[in-house]
Order: C-alpha cells, then structure tokens, then sequence
C-alpha cells in the first residue's frame, strides 16, 4: 500500500484543475490497487518469482536496508510521502539494474490496475478527466460506444467434464494464425481433427468490455508476460482465435527481401517458388485482405503529416477487414471486435473447420506431447473448468500432432516433451517496439478510430534489410499509465490527465540478434532477452525520427520511452540535447519502456538439422508425425507483422501433413 500509494498519491487539485478534484483526490488505494497487484503476485506461475517478490517486501520494511539503498534508516511504510516518493525515484533511475526492475514491475502494476480498474457503476474516477469514454453504458464525451449485437456464437467447445481420452487423425495445439489455419484447412480436406486452445471462448457477444477486463481475458499471462529481467513486457493472444482475434489488423505480406533471404541463407527454397506464392494468396482473400477500410484516426492524421513534412515514406496500411466502422469505437478492437469485422480465425478458418465437423476443446493446457518410438501420437492436456474450478486429463491420440501455440510456448511444450535438438529454444526474436510520446495543442482522442490506417518504411532498411518501421496504435489510459515516464505522483497524474491530447509514434525494429525460451522445472516458459548492440542501435535512430515525426507534426512536447522522465518542449529546448539527454538516460534492462507484439522463432526451420528445429515441411528433426505451424519456425525476424507470413506457412504446412496423414 505504501508503494502504490506513493505512486499514485492523493492529492489537491490545484489550479487549472477544476472540475477534475476527484480524480486528484483517488489514491492506489481507494481504488483497490494494493489488493490487486498483490493478487497479481500471487498468480505469477513459479514459486522462486513469489518468494523473491516475499523477500523484497520484508527487505522495504527493513531500516537497514534502506539505510544502505539511500531511503534512511527507517521502514518505507514508516517514512513520509515526500521521502517515500524520494526513495522510490533512486531506484526508477538507479544505474544497478535490480533496482531499475523492481521499480518498473511496481509501476506498470499500479498504474495500470489504477487506470483500468472500475468501480460498482462501472466508472473510474480517473476517466472523466481525461476525457475517456466510460463502458457498458457508462457516460462518454462524445456518442456513445455501440453495445455489442446479440450474435449467436456459431462454434460450441466440446465439453470436457473428466478425464478421458479422444482419438483424431490430427490434433492441432493453438488456435490463431498457425494452428487456426491448419484446422480449417485439414478438416476441409476430410481430416478428423480436434483443436486444443489454452484460453477461453468469447465472440461478439463478449467483446463489450473494457480495457482492464478484455486484457485479463484475451492475453497470455493476463498481459503481465515479461523476459526474465522483465525488461521486454510480452504481449500475445490467449483465446480461441489467439492473436488474430486481438490484433491490429494489419496484414503485411511477407517481404521479398525476407523471402529470398529464407530461400538463400536457411535453403528454404519453396519460399520464392509458387507454392508459397499461392499460399499467401489463399489466406489473403480468406480473410479479407484490403486497403478500403483506412479512414484516419487521429494518431494517423498526424503522424502522416509529420512524415509528409519531412518528406519521408508512408502509405497505406493493407488490414483484414470487412465491414469495418472505423470510428470510436474500433480503437478498442486490441480487447476483440464486436462486430466481427476483424477477419480473424474465430471468424474464418475455425469456423469453417467446426462447420466441417472440427471438435474444439478450450481452457485446454497442453502439458506434454506423448512420443513413441520416435514418432509423435498425441497429447496430454489439462482441461480446466472456470465454472467449478475442476480440471481434467485429456489425452488425445492421433496420427499428426502440430504444435501451434507461438514463438514462446511452442519451444517451452517441446523442451517439456523431451524432444532434443540443439537449436530448440534458440533465436527467439520479439520485434522490439518502443513509444515515442507527443502533446498536443489539438485533441488527438488517442483511444479511438481506426487501429492502423498508416505506415511508413522511411528507416526499414539502415543495413542488410534490418530497421524500424513506423506505426501508431490505440491508446487506452492502463497502457498508457504503464508506458509513460513517472518522476512524482502529481507530475504523472497531470500527464496522464492530458491523454486525450497525446499521439504516439509506434517504434517496430526488426532484430537481427535473438533471445532463448527456456523452461524452469515446473515447466514454465522463461524467455531471455537482451538488446544486442547492432539492434539497440537501430532503435536508437527509430526513437529519434519518430521524435522528428512528432515534432514536424506539430507536437509542443515530446516524451522518449525512457524510464526516467525524458522530454522536449519544442520551439524552447534543442533537439540535440534531448538526444543527449536520452543516450544518457539509457537503452538497457528496464531503461526504457519496451514491448514485444510479435514472437518468432525458438523452432526454426531450415534445411541443415543441425541448426534448425523443423525441415520444410515442417516436420521436427528426429520425430515423425511432429509439425509446428507458426510464428517459432521463422528462421529470422520477418521485419513486417507476422500475421499473414504465419498464415501461409501453416495454410503450405497443412498441405505437407495432408499428404502425410
């Protein structure tokens, strides 16, 4: 409580202010928020993580030790607001990295929960001053947010009520890009085939939540999934339809660069060939690939005009999507659409595999694949039940086991299983994203209108192919209380009271060097990752143009994704000294703000069984009837989102097991 209320303090409203006493006056705590980063603490999924979280909190309490962290002698909850937010300030900008990440793990936890959290109306006292549009009927600035239709969910999960055991001729581990395109296309072609799918089922019906709850229920982890230092904040879909149903839309092809270079360098030859081609086109008209839905939203009205001004690239942004509104409401489409414009998987390719008679298991957790005489016959799941809190085994036998469950848990399920292969687990990339932040005289209504409408290739190739490439996102007060720099409680309560007049510049680089999955011994994923110097360089330059886009755009302010509080007032600061001020702020472990939207690689393909997981057919070396379909088989970054290329491959690799099968 005295940590969370440090950072987000009650406080007076002062002038300027009126109106927005409420707000000022909401501590952590009134709110709930200590009770509620503790039960995130108690969720996390490997002991040691509790116990260290444990130790920490008796050491706060501890005068000694904060004696020697430059607290004074005295217990944190014993000091005053003034020394707590002090003390708390050292270890946000220490240059002893532990300390860096304690503090990071606290803030995005408060100030998240802070922001998101509703109270018995549905309202949060933080939202009418920014501007933000309640939920569920709650009052708005602006129309109202359109209720969700009544839609009938057109797939029903097999119900799993004890343990038991199904036979299939192949059963598909993941249901998103990869594993939901296997399905559909297998069972199309007269394949009996079950789908496993670690997260629950919502459709339409559901997705009329808000920022917090849709979070909680779409995302792995419940959106907490961090790198083991916790310096990279990992985001993916853990739903029936994973990441498709809670992407961004965007539906870049597979660049030809990157084709050829797969082709070339890992003797993937099929990706320049036809094969592939038709693949890609399959899944494109599948889904609807289109740039007819592009009206701009706020964010990209105003990047465009930044990089109009400086002369740089940008272009439209191709999204799969139909019918789409694009108005205020589609901003919320990260939390699911509601009205099924999103072509995502739970629309199209399982739909069509549960109409062709598909069975789909959800709240399913593969434990370990069963591998016999060096070939693979099935799988062990547990089957969890949210009603009764009961869990099942669920053993499914089949003929083809594709593991689908993404470049972080597709490695960690084959680790588990005992396959062996020295590359297993290896070259992990995360496409790194940073945030550059600006203000505004203008409303911007950052949470709102089209996902994506806009990019720009301007810097995607500084060497070899590797770069950034320049996007912007929806922007809700949760992501933005974690993202955004703290330095006291009544600074960042009057910056996050501003939101309505921020824009972002998305930072995507492309990362050359990778990360590792492990497995702790319970089993739970551990990933690893650090900036190598080669991509902390390149993100370097995309931090400074996206603050040049900004800039040319009109913005008064500036913010870096540094932790520390790292701004440019334009037309009254020099640009090269906030450039100064940035380096000398830092791109290491919890320096800065950075998140992971897309994970590849940890099963590689390649031609060479020596430094590659899966071959061309994406078959794993050494056990037959094993296939893995999606983003963990890129042998390199893709440099684009991944969405489509993830597709192809599992829409090639089902017709590889087909033929198989």
């Amino acid at each position: 409580m005295a940590v969370c209320d440090t950072l987000i303090p009650a406080l007076e409203a002062q002038a300027g202010q009126s109106g927005k006493a409420a707000y000022y006056a909401a501590s952590a705590s009134a709110l709930g928020v200590p009770e509620r980063v503790a039960q995130a603490f108690a969720e996390l999924p490997d002991e040691g993580d509790r116990n260290r979280i444990r130790r920490l909190l008796t050491l706060l309490e501890n005068p000694a030790f904060n004696l020697v962290m430059g607290g004074g002698f005295t217990a944190l909850s014993a000091m005053d607001a003034s020394g707590r937010e002090r003390y708390l300030l050292k270890w946000a900008e220490s240059r002893f990295a532990p300390r860096r990440t304690v503090f990071s793990v606290f803030k995005r936890l408060t100030a998240f929960f802070f922001f998101t959290e509703q109270d018995d109306s549905g309202g949060n006292p933080a939202w009418p001053a920014i501007g933000y549009p309640g939920v569920r009927g709650q009052p708005v600035t602006r129309s109202p947010l359109t209720t969700p239709a009544a839609v009938s969910k057109p797939i029903r999960p097999l119900p799993v009520e004890r343990d038991q055991i199904l036979d299939c001729d192949a059963v598909v581990i993941g249901s998103g890009a990869g594993g939901g395109v296997v399905a559909g296309e297998l069972q199309a072609a007269g394949k009996e085939v079950i789908v496993l799918e670690k997260g629950a089922h919502y459709s339409e019906t559901n997705f009329d939540w808000g920022e917090g709850e849709g979070i909680a229920k779409l995302y792995l982890g419940k959106g907490r999934v961090t790198s083991s230092d916790q310096g990279m904040l990992i985001l993916a879909g853990s739903c029936l339809g994973g990441g498709t149903v809670v992407n961004y839309t965007t539906s870049f092809p597979t660049p030809a660069s990157v084709r050829e270079e797969w082709s070339s360098e890992y003797g993937l030859k099929f990706f320049t060939g036809s094969e592939y081609e038709a693949s890609l086109k399959s899944v494109m008209e599948r889904i609807h690939v289109n740039v007819d839905h592009n009206r701009a939203s706020g964010r990209d009205v105003l990047m465009r005009r930044g990089l109009e001004r400086l002369g740089w690239h940008v272009d439209l942004m191709p999204r799969n999507v139909s019918g789409c509104r694009q108005d205020e409401l589609c901003g919320r489409c990260g939390f699911g659409c509601p009205l099924a414009a999103k072509q995502s998987t739970l629309v199209t390719y399982l739909k069509d595999a549960y109409a062709a008679g598909a069975r789909i298991v959800v709240h399913a957790t593969a434990e370990r694949l069963v591998i016999e005489g060096g070939r693979a016959v099935g799988v062990i799941a547990t089957v969890h039940d949210p009603s009764s809190g009961a869990e099942h085994r669920l053993t499914v036998r089949a003929r083809a086991v594709v593991v689908a469950c993404g470049g972080v848990h597709s490695p960690a399920l084959l680790i588990r299983s005992g396959v062996e292969n020295p590359a297993l687990g290896r070259n992990l990339r995360l496409h790194p994203g940073a945030a550059v932040w600006g203000e505004f005289a203008e409303e911007v209504r950052p949470w709102s209108g089209t996902l994506q409408a806009v990019y720009s290739d301007e810097l995607a190739d500084l060497d070899d192919g590797y770069g950034v490439k320049f996007e912007t996102v929806p922007i809700h007060p949760g992501f933005a209380g974690l993202a955004l720099p703290w330095r006291s409680g009544r600074e960042f309560k009057s910056l996050l009271e501003r939101l309505g007049r921020i824009a972002v510049v998305g930072v995507l680089m492309r990362d050359r060097h990778g990360g590792r999955v492990t497995v702790t011994r319970r089993g739970v994923p551990r990933v690893h990752y650090r900036l190598s110097a080669y991509d902390r360089n390149h993100l370097k330059k995309g931090i400074e143009a996206g603050a040049r886009i900004l800039e040319a755009a009109g913005a008064t302010r500036i913010f870096a994704p540094q932790t520390r509080w790292v701004s440019y007032e334009t037309g009254k600061d020099k640009f090269e000294e906030f450039l100064a001020r940035i380096d000398r702020a830092g791109y290491g472990s919890n320096e800065l703000t950075l998140v992971s939207f897309h994970q590849m690689g940890g099963c590689c393909m390649g031609s060479d069984r020596n430094t590659a997981v899966v071959d061309e057919q994406n078959e794993v070396y050494g056990v037959k009837g094993l296939f893995v379909a999606d983003a963990s088989t890129f042998p390199s970054a893709s440099g684009v989102n991944p969405m489509l290329t993830i597709m192809a491959i599992a829409h090639r690799a089902a017709q590889c097991i087909n033929g198989r099968v």
